[in-house]
């Protein structure tokens, strides 16, 4: 069973022998040990007495954690000592025991072998204690094989003993890490988060925050890190329960208490003041201080000590509390956010006993003022998930919402939201409901509202009512229903949307008017509301909030209010509104809302005296024609005139307008006067379909992000661009008539994305559009566009093409996208069905889409350097040169297609009559190139489908040069150091002789090549061009020598590279010999500079298999459309036979010459 650390009575036990290093290096050892604070077991004297250890000593070594042996000469010579370190072993072995032997002016070899002093000890023990000295020589081999300290490696005694102390606190820290969290399920994140934030390595003094509400853990998490870490620190002091001490006893003695604890001394200072001896002190120790659980009445820790920099550099302070702004007043540095410990806390507190949950989340809410109650509780009952600012905006004090959230008690989401967990806002409807009906303060259970309002019982207690009118009964109110409830502040009833759309009824009924409405009320939201105005007598001094969408409203009021804390109105689908009211005495106004608004058809000119209003919305408002003239608004302001289909006038108004919406409005032109709204980001003018003129002054709106002009179907024409706008960055020509750019488009300098879908009409571009060098995204779908002009080679960020169903592209044979920082290939890259080369070099896509497979013309493809790429999808069939270079994070190739992993051909007079095939045939295919310099990340399954698809490309090339005259190149090229195992002729070095048999030039093709090239250590910024030749030559023919070259290369290349090739046999260099014939192949580098060799090749032969040659049946698989598809060729020449990369794989012998047929002619395979 292993001892835990909280059983242990030791943290060390030191095992020595007294007479060599009592007083000595142990006596050092064991100071350190205690300037550590570490609990260690020295043996007295008087202990060892006899041969065998006492209990006492026994019990020291089993109940500590770490045994420390000092090997010194005489150690061996000691029983004692011997029994000793055998009882050590044992607990080692028992109960998990660390043990660190110290070779104190010894040999470890010597206490391993008994060798030296240690042999001579037992020269004794052999003769005196037969029966145990196997048992001592055991021990002594097994602990010198330990890892430990050797003295002689340390510069003197202090240094060894500050590696062993150092050492051990790190043995120590981590095993009580382990043990400090058992039972404490997920705790040991956090306290890696926390530790991490105390940062030990750094020199400052750091002051570091945990902060969450009541119970949720915070003293266990500073609790054990303190535990973990304290070994590290001169002084320390764990103060629980600061607040409960500082209120009972006083801050002064709770500081006292702390400087006690820390200087290891009573003391009683007493006063405010710290004597400047006691700070002097306290300046020289470096100390961990926990204070938990403070409170606002212990934040300045000038009460501490005089100030954080009295504390010496490296201490650390850790401050817990309930409330973030103790930290804000303390200077704490960091602030650890105990949020998902509050979460799982508060799903355990659901295992509680009720009564309980409530008594132990009380404590937090009990720690707030009046003012945070009354929002807390208006939280928990109304306004959970409610935006945040909203919520501020109705209350009396906006701060008391930000100091809840530092109590932990509420959390505002990434999108502005207000999150309670469910057992607090569980225990603030507790509070809430303790009350009687009449009593309560706030009511939102549907039976009680309807209760309180059907038999008019409110009373002034009640502040806020919000009813779910979908929950309800039709409740018909007196006009006298409001009257009693004086208190009233927030007021709401809603109907909630069912499927998006909100139901438009209301059941809220008031048959006999309503004569009055609480001076208090500061939010009122009354879905439906049954009137044609709000009451008479309705002052409206307090409200900020108005809301009565689908209301019957005709007129919000009559004549002048006066309403200086309204900030919204928002009347949307209000039909039977007809005009807005007088709005001059509301002068704080921020927001209006008048969406749906269909018979609504005056707007006031006081609509522009408001210095903060941000948003006018009119969408929808079908009876609006015009707009006041001359309006000038002082305040940035969003308007909104979409779907008012019968404005057909652009509004003149001037002023800080940032986004004016007029999409699907009746407007005819953008005139002149649009120069004014200097202010103007975005401009919407979609589907406005009799637009068909843009003044040239829209250059003039140097503010301008987005112009949306999509499916202006009569725009046939964009203005000139006079004037630079280098704001613009989104601009939307989706389906329009334009016929084309003007060349001043070009001074759209911070254009990003262009949209040209749908442009039948527009059928070129102009060459300008080069010099948009911003330009990222540029989308062509449906357009008429036949050519891009050259200058969007130009566009260095170019991101993002689309232009499917562009009938003009279908004919382009080149596209240059290098460079271009592309971050996508879409799909539609298909549509290019000409298309024979494709350079994407230089960009930064992760992938290629599959369609592009579909590119059955496409012959290059260029992927150099495209750092982000990952992988490849399925290429197309008879793609010859693909470039991959400097693809650092490519990893995944396509698998082989099943019509590819079997070539076969036969040695024909003519091609096959399939289109596919011949196409396979022509001469222009067969330069074949793929290169994957520096492609490093390719994983074990990439590399060797290289390595395979290499074999089949090179059969390829083989059957292929039986009919052509002309030698073409192949070059394979990929990162690796090893000659593939088909190779079976390799060479250590750059060159290679092989004797081929007898007769077999007959049915020579040629030979397959490899090397390996090893790059020596460039400079970064240094280029590398180079050719790998290999040099040919036959001894029978004494034929000149003849060079082929495998791969040209320019670039700057990482590791050593595999690179493959073909060489065919012509006519003129087979001989024809009856004996044995060597050839011999040299390998050479051939470019700038000495960087590179050749450091290994390997040759195989490649022959024609003639093991048909008696059959008139062959088969021929190709891929052509599908993978099941493959060309049968019947009626062969009876000197046809099928050819296969063999000679050099199993048939390198007289087996293979028996079945040799006639010589093969290169050029006797010809055309029909």
């Amino acid at each position: 069973m292993v001892l835990s650390s909280s059983q242990s009575k030791y943290e060390v036990f030191l095992s020595f022998r007294g007479e060599d290093t009592r007083n000595g290096f142990t006596s050092h050892l064991a100071a350190a040990l205690h300037r550590k604070q570490i609990q260690f077991f020295i043996d007295d004297e008087e202990l060892k007495k006899g041969d065998e250890i006492s209990p006492a000593l026994s019990n020291a070594i089993e109940s500590s954690d770490i045994s420390i042996i000092i090997f010194s000469k005489g150690y061996a010579s000691s029983r004692w000592c011997l029994n000793e370190l055998v009882k050590i072993l044992d607990c080692k072995e028992m109960n998990a025991q660390i043990v660190i032997p110290v070779f104190y002016q010894v040999d470890p070899s010597d206490v391993r072998k008994q060798r030296g002093s240690f042999g001579e000890a037992f020269v004794n023990h052999d003769n005196n204690f037969p029966g145990k000295v196997q048992k001592w020589r055991h021990a002594l081999t097994e602990a010198s094989n330990l890892s430990g300290y050797d003295s002689t490696e340390s510069r003197n005694d202090a240094e060894l003993v500050e590696k062993i102390v150092e050492d051990i606190s790190k043995k120590l820290e981590d095993m009580s890490e382990s043990t400090d969290l058992d039972g404490l399920v997920g705790l040991n994140t956090r306290i890696e988060e926390m530790k991490s934030l105390l940062c030990l390595e750094s020199h400052d003094v750091r002051i570091v925050g945990i902060w969450g509400m009541g119970g949720i853990g915070k003293t266990t998490i500073a609790s054990v890190v303190f535990h973990q870490i304290s070994r590290h620190f001169q002084g320390k002091c764990f103060m629980a329960n600061v607040r409960e001490k500082a209120n009972k006893m006083g801050v002064i003695h709770v500081r006292d208490e702390v400087i006690s604890q820390v200087l290891g001394e009573n003391l009683k200072i007493g006063t405010l003041i710290v004597p400047q001896n006691i700070k002097k002190r306290l300046q020289r120790v470096k100390v961990l201080v926990v204070l938990d659980d403070v409170n606002d009445e212990f934040t300045q820790l000038e009460s501490l000590a005089g100030g954080v920099d009295r504390f010496s550099p490296g201490s650390r302070i850790v401050i817990t509390t309930r409330d973030k702004q103790v930290l804000d007043k303390c200077g704490v540095s960091y602030i650890y956010k105990s949020k998902q410990q509050w979460k799982v806390k508060l799903q355990n507190l659901k295992l509680i006993s009720e009564p309980n949950i409530y008594n132990v989340l009380k404590i937090s809410y009990d720690d707030l003022n009046p003012e945070e109650k009354k929002i807390f509780l208006d939280i928990a009952c109304f306004f959970k998930g409610e935006d945040a600012d909203f919520v501020t905006r109705i209350q009396d004090d906006p701060t008391s919402l930000d100091n809840i959230v530092d109590k932990s008690l509420i959390t505002i989401s990434d999108e502005n939201r207000l999150q309670m967990h469910d057992l607090l806002q569980e225990m603030g409807q507790t509070i809430v409901r303790q009350k009687s009906i009449s009593k309560r303060t706030r009511l939102w259970d549907h039976e009680d509202i309807y209760h309180v309002l059907k038999k008019n019982k409110g009373t002034e207690k009640i502040e806020g009512i919000f009813l779910d009118l979908s929950k309800t009964k039709d409740i018909h109110l007196s006009s006298q229903a409001f009257a009693n409830m004086s208190n009233l502040r927030l007021l709401k009833f809603y109907m909630p949307e069912r499927g998006g759309v909100p139901i438009m009824s209301s059941k809220v009924h008031l048959d006999q008017g309503l004569e009055d409405l609480p001076e208090k009320l500061r939010y009122l939201h009354w879905h439906g509301y049954p009137l044609k105005t709000l009451p008479f007598d309705f002052e409206l001094e307090n409200l900020i909030e108005l809301r009565l969408p689908y209301s019957k409203v005709e007129q919000i009021w009559e004549g002048k209010k006066k309403a200086f804390k309204l900030k919204s109105i928002d009347l949307c689908h209000s039909q039977h509104l007809i005009r807005m009211p007088d709005l001059s005495e509301i002068p704080n106004l921020e927001r209006t809302n008048f969406f749906n608004c269909t018979n609504l058809v005056l707007v006031p000119s006081s609509i522009q005296n408001f210095n903060n209003l941000s948003m006018l919305c009119f969408r929808g408002c079908e009876s609006l024609r015009s707009f006041p003239r001359d309006i000038h608004f002082v305040s940035p302001v969003t308007i909104d005139f979409s779907f008012c289909v019968n404005l057909t006038e652009f509004p003149k108004i001037s002023g800080k307008i940032t986004e004016l919406n007029l999409c699907d409005t009746a407007i005819e032109e953008v005139p002149s006067s649009v120069e004014c709204l200097t202010n103007l980001k975005e401009l919407y003018l979609s589907r406005c379909s009799t637009l068909n003129r843009l003044s040239t002054s829209i250059c003039k709106l140097k503010s301008l992000h987005e112009l949306i002009l999509s499916d202006c179907l009569s725009l046939e024409s964009f203005p000139e661009i006079l004037e630079k706008m280098e704001h613009l960055k989104y601009i939307s020509l989706y389906n329009t008539a334009i016929t084309e750019l003007p060349s001043s488009f070009a001074n759209l300098e911070g254009l990003e994305k262009l949209v040209l879908v749908g442009c039948s009409k527009l059928n070129k571009l102009p060459h300008s559009i080069g010099n948009l060098k911003s330009l990222v995204h540029f989308l062509a779908s449906g357009s008429a566009l036949s050519q891009l002009p050259a200058s969007v080679g130009d566009l260095n960020e170019f991101k993002l093409t689309s232009f499917s169903r562009c009938r003009g592209l279908s004919s382009l044979v080149d596209i240059d996208l290098s460079n271009c920082a592309v971050v996508e290939i879409l799909e539609d890259f298909c549509c290019l069905s000409s298309l024979q080369w494709l350079d994407l070099s230089g960009n930064n896509f992760e992938s290629l889409p599959s369609s592009i497979k579909q590119l059955s013309q496409l012959r290059k493809l260029d992927l150099s350097n495209c750092n982000m790429l990952l992988s490849l999808p399925e290429l197309p069939l008879f793609l010859e040169d693909l470039e991959a270079r400097n693809c650092k994070r490519l990893q995944f190739l396509p698998e082989i297609p099943s019509c590819l992993e079997e070539l076969d051909a036969p040695m024909l007079e003519k091609p096959p009559k399939t289109s596919h095939v011949d196409e396979f045939w022509t001469e222009e295919m067969l330069s074949i190139k793929f290169k994957f310099t520096n492609c490093l990340k390719l994983n074990e399954k990439a590399y060797n489908k290289i390595l395979a698809d290499s074999k089949l490309t090179i059969q390829r090339m083989a059957i292929a040069s039986l009919r052509l005259f002309d030698e073409k190149e192949l070059s394979i090229f990929v990162p690796g150091s090893e000659i593939p195992d088909w190779f079976s002729n390799q060479s250590s070095g750059s060159s290679i002789t092989l004797q081929l048999p007898q007769h077999s030039f007959g049915n020579l093709i040629g030979f397959a090549l490899c090397a390996v090239i090893e790059f020596k250590q460039l400079s970064s910024n240094s280029w590398s061009y180079f050719n790998v030749g290999c040099r040919y030559s036959c001894e029978i023919n004494k034929i000149s020598a003849k060079d082929v070259y495998l791969a040209g290369i320019i670039d700057f290349i990482d590791s050593d590279h595999v690179i493959l090739g073909f060489k065919p046999c012509g006519n003129d260099e087979l001989p024809d010999a009856n004996y044995h014939t060597d050839v011999s192949f040299q390998f050479f580098p051939d470019g700038y500079g000495s960087s590179y060799k050749v450091k290994c090749c390997g040759v195989c032969p490649v022959y024609a298999d003639s093991k048909e040659t008696k059959s008139n049946t062959f088969t021929l698989k190709f891929a052509a459309g599908s993978k099941e598809e493959c060309t049968e060729i019947r009626k062969l020449d009876d000197q046809a036979s099928t050819i296969g990369a063999s000679a050099s794989v199993g048939k390198s012998d007289e087996e293979e010459l028996e079945r040799s047929p006639k010589r093969i002619c290169r050029g006797q395979i010809n055309n029909p």
